[in-house]
């Protein structure tokens, strides 16, 4: 499978939020990684940034991949599904009806 780092899947600002999200594909395994700022997230976490992961195993990134259709160009499938300020729930979503796995990790 192709890998790839940095592929910006959210770029997203506003007044009170800016989401940042970009996935990687390296040694089979896929993270995708996340930053929110600012005084949403002050208010909901209190700490203006909040960091979190999403890591699939290899198994898992094959199945995921496999069910995006993006065997032939990952990067595009995944912006294609997974792009945007909802991203991230829409790939938690998929994820659970579609029974793949990840490890989460977050802080703030």
């Amino acid at each position: 499978m192709k890998e790839f780092r940095d592929l910006i899947l959210c770029d997203y600002r506003s007044s009170r939020v800016d989401v940042h999200v970009w996935a990687a594909l390296t040694d089979g395994t896929l993270t995708i990684s996340g930053q929110d700022l600012g005084p949403y997230v002050e208010d909901s976490w209190g700490d203006e940034d909040y960091e979190y992961w999403y890591k699939f195993d290899e198994a898992n990134t094959e199945k995921l991949i496999e069910a995006i259709h993006g065997e032939e160009d990952p990067e595009a499938a995944l912006l294609r599904e997974f792009s945007g300020e909802r991203g991230c729930s829409r790939l938690r979503s998929f994820c659970k009806r579609n029974k793949i796995e990840y490890s989460f990790f977050s802080y703030a």
